[in-house]
């Protein structure tokens, strides 16, 4: 139910490459522990009905103090995503957090998101993590806006900079928003159709019960289609489909790990059964 934008990678100069997911092995891990890896999330949802929910912006700048930044290290960090394989559906379950190395969260100065269709800016606000088992420390940014990205369009990232992590600055391009999504019932089954866009992106869909809770989450590829089967869906009579597309671009910062844009936008319709 949000849609998101992922930047994942070490700060400094950066370069736009192709898609490959970074893989650091132990040989590596020592040379890049100094390393920060930069998360930017942009939440945004879109349904039922005309209901429109303000954008949720936060971001996180992650350093493992031995080792590197893993999925353990995101979840501490709370910024681990789940999404199963593409072609498949799966319950989604609340995973513990491997706990070992300590995360460290930078300060990174001011940060600000830019939408330059509209010409405008969004500054996120630094916060403490609070964290009582001292396994993560430091600050993360934040903020609640309307309409902050424009589907689509150019957005930009940009900090100030630290003593602890130097300015740096991005630009990329948001995809389409999720449009069009209709679900009909085939004898229990659920059969969701959205208006699919050029590319390769990610669609994935969650099936979500009226507390709301998360049933099940299927991931394909955006052919504008998914058939959930009513074993899958469980015994909901009513409930929820919030239909994501999922956009992820690659990039490089000098001397550092490949990073990850990535873009969540989503769409959310009622079914009954």
């Amino acid at each position: 139910m949000r849609s998101s934008l992922l930047l994942l990678g070490s700060v400094g100069g950066l370069t736009a490459m192709g898609c490959a997911t970074p893989v650091v092995d132990a040989a590596d891990a020592e040379a890049t522990s100094s390393t920060a890896t930069a998360i930017v999330v942009v939440e945004r949802s879109s349904g039922p009905g005309e209901a429109v929910r303000a954008d949720a912006v936060f971001a996180r700048f992650i350093r493992v103090k031995q080792g590197v930044v893993d999925d353990s290290a995101l979840r501490i960090a709370g910024v681990a995503e789940d999404i199963p394989e593409i072609g498949t559906c799966a319950p989604v379950k609340d995973v513990e957090p491997a706990f070992g190395s300590k995360v460290e969260l930078l300060d990174v100065g001011q940060v600000t998101l830019d939408d330059s269709e509209r010409a405008r800016s969004t500054v996120l606000g630094p916060r403490t993590m609070p964290d009582p088992a001292g396994f993560v420390s430091g600050v993360f940014y934040t903020t609640r806006s309307q309409d902050v990205i424009a589907p689509g369009g150019v957005v930009s990232l940009r900090t100030s900079g630290s003593k602890e992590v130097p300015a740096f600055a991005l630009t990329t391009n948001a995809p389409r928003e999720i449009g069009d999504v209709h679900v009909s019932v085939q004898n229990g089954a659920l059969d969701v159709q959205w208006e699919s866009a050029e590319g390769n992106d990610l669609v994935y869909v969650d099936v979500l019960a009226p507390a709301p809770r998360i049933v099940v989450r299927c991931a394909v590829v955006d052919t504008g289609r998914v058939f959930i089967p009513a074993a899958h869906v469980g015994a909901i009579e009513e409930g929820q489909v919030a239909v994501h597309r999922v956009h992820r671009e690659q990039f490089r910062a000098t001397g550092i790990a490949p990073g990850e844009v990535r873009f969540d936008l989503a769409k959310i319709v009622a079914f009954r059964r």
